[in-house]
C-alpha cells in the first residue's frame, strides 16, 4: 500500500471542497432580512450585564486568532507520475489582504535540496485544526542572502487562477523591529511540525542581538523562546500585534547532507516509504529572527508591484572554481560606522559588552549555508552563536559576526565556522580579568597626502587615484624601542612593507605614508606589534580626485524607456507623468577596479525599496551604465531615489518624480479594524448549525448589489461544531460623519438564507461586533 502524508489527502480534499463551494455559491437564493440588533430587553431597555470575569491577558493586544489565521503553511511540491511530492516545508505570514506572504527564501525557492514546480499554501480554517492546502503561490521578491522572500497567491489547487485584488484574507502589519529591547516579551507563531498540527503561538523574550556585516548591529534578533524548525518563515510579534521578526533557520548540514531529513512519502513509488525515498529537510530549534526592518523593502516592493529591472551587466557569474573558505580570523571589540574594525584584540577584560569575529572569505556564493558555533569553557552558548544561515556577502571580501550591548561572561571562548556543514576555520579568545596595559594600535583611517602642508585630507575608506596615501592611527602604551611593522596590500598581494622600531611617545596619533601608483581596486593596511596583528583596515581606490574626494559616478539622467526597447525614444528628464512602466537611471563612471563590491539601492518617498550589492563587472571607466525599476503594471506616483555606495561610504544620490511625487494615500493596507463574530443557530431548537456560512461584503456593496463575485466579498467564515464563527478579516473603520456600512449574508444547507445591510462601523465601534443569527428550516 502506498503511504502518503496527510498533506496529500488535504490537497485532494480541498479540491473537492472548492468544487462544492463553487456550486453552492452559484445557486439562486431568495434573500430575507436578518434580525440583527444590539443585545437589549424586549421593552427596549438595555439588559443588565453581569460583572464579567476578566480573561487572562492575551499574548498580544491584536487578537491572537487573527494572527493565527494570517499564518500559513508552505509546501514546495513537484509532480511524480501525477502524484504531488512534498520536498520542503515551512511557515509564512500573510502581510496583505490580497495574498502577499512573507517567509524564508529557502522555504520558497526551488533548489538542489528543495526540488519543486509549485508552492502550495495551506491555511488555517479553524485554529484548533491542521492547515488545509488551498492555494498556490509564486515568488515575487527575494533576497537569497537575507533568506527572505515575498510570495503572491495566484491560484487554487485545482488550477483556477485568482484575479489580482480579488482575495480578502486576514493579514498582519510589519512593526518597528528597531524599537524592541532586551527582555521584551514576544509571541512567535507558526506550524510546529510537518503539517499534522494546528498553528501554535509560543511566548519568549528578547535575549540579545547579533551583528552581521552589511546589516548592522541588529542583523538578527535573538530569543529564548522554544521554536521548532518548521516554524521557520513564520512571525514574531510585539505586544501590539505587529510583526517584528521572521524566525529563520536553514536546515543544518554535515558533508553537504541535511542533519534532520524526514521521509514523508513513497517518492520512488515502490509501495513503501523508507530511507530509499527522498526526505524533507528540517532545521533545528530556532533562536534567531530576521528583523522586520530588513524585510520591509521586499514587502514594500511586492505591495507596490515594483521589481528590479535590468542593468548594464545583468549576467549570472560563473560558479567559483575553488573551494569556499574562511581565513585570517581575528577579534575586535569596536567597529566604526563603515563596518571597519577599530581595534584587534587577543583577549578582553571582564565586563565587555561587545565582541566581533572578523574573517576573510573566498569562493562563496550567496545562498550557501554557513554557521558559527561558540562554546564557553566547552559549553555551547547559543546566544553567541549563529545557527545555520544563508550567506549574503558575495564571492570574496571581509565579513564579521558579533554582538553588542549584551554581557559577555568570563571564560575561554572557542569560535568555529562552518560552510555547508563542514568546519573550515576556528579561533579562541579568553575573556576575564582587568584591563591590561599592553601596547596597541587602533582606529585606522585613510586619506591623501597634501604635499604643501603634509596634512591628511579627504579621510575615508574610498579614495581617489593618486601617487601617495596616508594612514592615521592611534597608539597607546607604547615604549620606545618596541619593534613594529606595517604591510600595505593590493588585491591580496603585498605592495609595501616596513619594519621599524618605535621612537615616539607612549600614546597619541601617528601618520604613515606609502607612495605608489595606486590602481583602482581593493587595498589593506595591517599594523603589527611583536609579530602579532594589532590593527587593520581595508580601503578602495576608485575615481578621480575633486577637492581630495573621489568622483566616481557622474552625469546622472533618467528615462522611462528600457535600453533596447522598440518605439519612440523617450526624453531624458527628472519628472515623469503618471502611468510609466519603467524608470531607468543612466550614469557615467571612471576608474573602478574589476570585482570591487558596490551597492545601489532604490528608495520611494525616502523608504528603502530594493538594495543590491555586487562586484563591479564592467570596464574600468565608461558611459551609460544603467540600473532600472520595472512594474507589473505601472509605477505608482512617488519620488524615486537612487543611492550608490562603496565600502558603506555614500557616493551618489539622485531622484526623479513620477506623477504627484508621492505615493497615493492608502498605498499600504492597515491591519487595524474591528472583528466580527457570533453564533448561527437553529431558530426552532437553539442548537448551533455546524458548517453554516457567514459572508461579509465590502462596504461599497449591498445585498442587492451582490452577484456572487469573489471581489465583492470582504471575508467569510464557517461555523464550528457549536455554530460559533469568527470572520478572519478585520473590518476597516469609518468615521462618525462617514461610517462604513457592511452587509452580511448567512446561509446553511437545509435552511432559508438571511441577510442584512447597513451594519455601521465607525472610529469608536467596540470590537468585536457580535452578530447572532437564527435560521429557519426551508
Amino acid at each position: 500500500m502506498s503511504l502518503r502524508p496527510r498533506a496529500y489527502y488535504w490537497m485532494l480534499l480541498t479540491i473537492a471542497l472548492a468544487a462544492i463551494v463553487i456550486l453552492s455559491l452559484a445557486a439562486t437564493v431568495t434573500l430575507a432580512p436578518l434580525a440583527y440588533a444590539p443585545a437589549q430587553a424586549q421593552d427596549g431597555e438595555p439588559t443588565e450585564e453581569p460583572t464579567p470575569t476578566l480573561p487572562p491577558p492575551p499574548l498580544v493586544e491584536l487578537n491572537e486568532d487573527v494572527i493565527k489565521r494570517a499564518t500559513v503553511y508552505l509546501m514546495q511540491t513537484y509532480n511524480n507520475q501525477n502524484q504531488p511530492i512534498i520536498s520542503c516545508v515551512g511557515s509564512g505570514t500573510l502581510i496583505s489582504a490580497d495574498g502577499l506572504i512573507l517567509t524564508n527564501a529557502h522555504t520558497a525557492l526551488s533548489s538542489e535540496t528543495c526540488r519543486s514546480d509549485r508552492v502550495v499554501i495551506a491555511v488555517t480554517v479553524r485554529p484548533n485544526e491542521p492547515p488545509v492546502p488551498t492555494y498556490t503561490a509564486v515568488v515575487v521578491e527575494v533576497s537569497a542572502g537575507l533568506d527572505l522572500a515575498v510570495l503572491r497567491i495566484n491560484g487554487y489547487l485545482d488550477g483556477r487562477p485568482i484575479e489580482p485584488g480579488s482575495l480578502s484574507l486576514p493579514f498582519v502589519e510589519l512593526g518597528d523591529s528597531t524599537a524592541v529591547a532586551l527582555d521584551d516579551t514576544i509571541t512567535v507563531v507558526g506550524y510546529p511540525d510537518l503539517g499534522n498540527s494546528p498553528v501554535e503561538a509560543t511566548r519568549g523574550t528578547i535575549t540579545g542581538f547579533t551583528a552581521e556585516a552589511r546589516a548592522g548591529d541588529r542583523a538578527w534578533v535573538r530569543t529564548g523562546a522554544v521554536i521548532p524548525g518548521t516554524m521557520t518563515g513564520g512571525g514574531a510579534y510585539n505586544r501590539q500585534g505587529k510583526l517584528i521578526g521572521i524566525p529563520t533557520i536553514a536546515p543544518g548540514q554535515v558533508a553537504g547532507q541535511a542533519v534532520d531529513c524526514r521521509v514523508l512519502q513513497d517518492t520512488n513509488l515502490d509501495g513503501r516509504a523508507n530511507q530509499a525515498d527522498d526526505c524533507v529537510p528540517v532545521g533545528g530549534f530556532i533562536s534567531a529572527l530576521r528583523p522586520s526592518r530588513v524585510a520591509r523593502g521586499l514587502a514594500r516592493a511586492a505591495a507596490l508591484g515594483i521589481r528590479q529591472g535590468p542593468d548594464l551587466t545583468s549576467t549570472v557569474l560563473a560558479p567559483p572554481e575553488g573551494e569556499p573558505s574562511f581565513s585570517r580570523l581575528f577579534f575586535a571589540t569596536r567597529i566604526n560606522e563603515a563596518g571597519v574594525p577599530a581595534n584587534v584584540v587577543g583577549g578582553a577584560p571582564a565586563g565587555i559588552a561587545s565582541l566581533y569575529l572578523f574573517f576573510d572569505y573566498q569562493n562563496m556564493v550567496n545562498g550557501m549555508i554557513y554557521e558559527l558555533r561558540v562554546t564557553v569553557d566547552d559549553v555551547t552558548e547559543a546566544i553567541y552563536s549563529l545557527p545555520p544561515s544563508t550567506w549574503s556577502g558575495g564571492r570574496s571580501g571581509t565579513w564579521h559576526i558579533g554582538s553588542s550591548n549584551i554581557p559577555w561572561k568570563n571564560g575561554v571562548y572557542f569560535f568555529r565556522l562552518f560552510i555547508d556543514g563542514r568546519e573550515v576555520a576556528s579561533r579562541s579568545i579568553v575573556i576575564g580579568g582587568g584591563p591590561t596595559s599592553e601596547p596597541g594600535f587602533s582606529d585606522i583611517v585613510f586619506g591623501l597626502l597634501d604635499r604643501d602642508t603634509g596634512a591628511l585630507v579627504g579621510t575615508s575608506y574610498v579614495l581617489p587615484e593618486g601617487a601617495a596615501i596616508q594612514a592615521r592611527f592611534n597608539y597607546r602604551n607604547m615604549t620606545p624601542g618596541t619593534p613594529w611593522t606595517y604591510i600595505w596590500s593590493y588585491e591580496g598581494r603585498e605592495l609595501a612593507r616596513g619594519e621599524e622600531v618605535w621612537t615616539l611617545e607612549t600614546q597619541g596619533t601617528h601618520l604613515i605614508t606609502v607612495e605608489a601608483d595606486f590602481l583602482p581596486g581593493r587595498y589593506r593596511l595591517e599594523l603589527g606589534l611583536n609579530n602579532t596583528l594589532s590593527a587593520t583596515a581595508d580601503f578602495v581606490v576608485a575615481g578621480g580626485a575633486e577637492a581630495a574626494n573621489p568622483v566616481i559616478f557622474t552625469d546622472f539622467r533618467f528615462t522611462s524607456q528600457q535600453p533596447g526597447a522598440t518605439g519612440t525614444v523617450q526624453p531624458v528628464r527628472s519628472e515623469f507623468p503618471s502611468g510609466i512602466q519603467s524608470l531607468v537611471a543612466f550614469f557615467d563612471w571612471r576608474l573602478i577596479g574589476a570585482g570591487t563590491p558596490w551597492t545601489w539601492r532604490w528608495l520611494v518617498d525616502g523608504d528603502p525599496l530594493i538594495e543590491i550589492t555586487e562586484p563591479w563587472d564592467a570596464p574600468s571607466e565608461g558611459e551609460n551604465y544603467y540600473v532600472s525599476l520595472d512594474s507589473l503594471q505601472t509605477l505608482p506616483d512617488g519620488t524615486y531615489t537612487l543611492e550608490i555606495s562603496i565600502n558603506n561610504v555614500p557616493l551618489a544620490s539622485v531622484s526623479a518624480k513620477v506623477g504627484l511625487g508621492q505615493l497615493p494615500v492608502g498605498a499600504f493596507a492597515s491591519a487595524e479594524g474591528v472583528e466580527m463574530e457570533g453564533r448561527i443557530t437553529d431558530a426552532a431548537t437553539g442548537e448551533g448549525i455546524p458548517g453554516a456560512l457567514f459572508i461579509v461584503l465590502r462596504p461599497e456593496y449591498s445585498i442587492e448589489d451582490f452577484t456572487w463575485t469573489q471581489s465583492q466579498v470582504l471575508g467569510t467564515s464557517q461555523a464550528d461544531s457549536r455554530g460559533y464563527f469568527q470572520v478572519p478579516v478585520l473590518l476597516p473603520r469609518g468615521t462618525t460623519s462617514e461610517p462604513l456600512l457592511y452587509s452580511v449574508l448567512v446561509r446553511a444547507e437545509g435552511y432559508l438564507p438571511i441577510s442584512a445591510d447597513g451594519i455601521a462601523v465607525i472610529e469608536d465601534t467596540a470590537s468585536p461586533v457580535e452578530i447572532n443569527a437564527e435560521l429557519s428550516r426551508n
